[in-house]
């Protein structure tokens, strides 16, 4: 085990497993708070784990940025949402509510990427394509806050930045004090000088920019109707502005790509990207962008963590529990006649959760044919 000192001050225990925070501190943040008893619960064995050098799961470098830029008073609920958002799917255990929420500003994309659904012609037309009705969106929102979500998301399976009241939107997030993961996942053409200085000042924490090369050619043959260059100059208008004007800001800027040709190169990818944004992350290209047409694979039979993790909330009100369901034929209900907790909670749900602990997702499509 090895001791070390962060850049921040703070001091980390070190071992195979996970760096972690000091422990007197740690135990002296979770007294002075006042806790739910299943959140009680959570830290009591986190500070159990850390008392015996374990840790009950492992914190990524992009946890530690976040933790050595957030206020000390707002670890203890960040390691209890990493802990919920890591251990309950793991164990299979429902939250009573939903721990990650995904909130899909618009379904609408302006880029035909190569690799993503929105290139499927009978999605991209009505029903499915459409833009939140903004007081929706701040229902949806009040419920995440006053049931103690931790997480949000603005994206899903269109680009956010193309509704025309997402400045409204990043402004309402805002004013819920208890989230403490709040991201934006964007293509970044519609990234302009405004919105980054609305993104820096609200509480958006996280923002990922979809972008799968460092060359131009590569860039649009994959990520067809955008341009290389105007995105570059987004993505270093919103680090630049943070730099400048924002020092202490703990908005953290990550690139997110997909490895969809043989010619991708990571390295290079990971070198060029780094020098920009502080996170790079690169994963290869799965089927589950073509679910519906996949072959179904019943060797395929473990339970899927998002049903215990995540909810997703479409444009309209359609809940679904995962994206790679893009059509929502898996949906357990509907913001109009009922509550994001009721749809959590719903036989619905509960019936898929119950078929795929039984190893029986085959019979369930979109289930029987998902890469996850």
């Amino acid at each position: 085990m090895v001791n070390f000192k962060h850049p921040s001050g703070l001091r980390f225990l070190q071992n195979k497993k996970t760096p972690f925070i000091n422990l007197k501190k740690i135990i002296k943040l979770a007294k002075s708070l006042k806790l739910v008893s299943e959140d009680r619960i959570i830290i009591d064995e986190l500070i159990n784990s850390l008392n015996n050098n374990k840790f009950p799961f492992i914190l990524t470098p992009q946890e530690y940025f976040h933790l050595e830029r957030m206020d000390e008073k707002k670890w203890i609920k960040y390691l209890i949402y990493r802990y919920k958002l890591n251990i309950y799917p793991e164990k299979k255990i429902i939250s009573k509510f939903p721990v990650y929420l995904l909130v899909e500003p618009t379904s609408v994309c302006n880029l035909r990427c190569v690799m993503c659904f929105q290139i499927d012609k009978s999605f991209t037309k009505k029903p499915f394509m459409g833009f939140m009705n903004f007081n929706l969106f701040k229902k949806i929102i009040d419920e995440a806050s006053s049931n103690g979500t931790s997480a949000i998301t603005l994206a899903s399976r269109g680009e956010p930045l193309l509704h025309p009241k997402i400045s409204q939107m990043i402004k309402y997030v805002s004013k819920k004090k208890n989230f403490i993961d709040v991201k934006l996942n964007t293509n970044a053409t519609k990234l302009n000088e405004k919105l980054c200085h609305e993104i820096l000042n609200s509480n958006i924490n996280i923002v990922v920019i979809s972008i799968d090369s460092h060359i131009e050619k590569q860039y649009e043959e994959i990520r067809k109707g955008g341009k290389y260059t105007q995105v570059l100059k987004n993505i270093k208008l919103l680090a630049d502005i943070r730099n400048k004007y924002y020092k202490n800001s703990g908005l953290e800027i990550r690139v997110s790509g997909v490895k969809f040709k043989k010619e991708q190169n990571e390295k290079e990818f990971k070198k060029f990207w780094s020098k920009i944004v502080d996170n790079v992350a690169y994963v290869q290209c799965q089927e589950r962008w073509n679910t519906y047409e996949n072959i179904p694979n019943k060797k395929n039979n473990h339970p899927c963590v998002y049903l215990w993790e995540r909810l997703y909330i479409w444009f309209d009100g359609v809940c679904n529990p995962c994206d790679a369901d893009y059509k929502s034929l898996l949906s357990p209900g509907n913001l109009s006649n009922k509550t994001i907790k009721q749809i959590w909670h719903s036989k619905e749900l509960n019936k898929l959760r119950k078929l795929h602990l039984e190893k029986k997702r085959h019979k369930y499509n979109p289930c029987d044919r998902c890469g996850l």
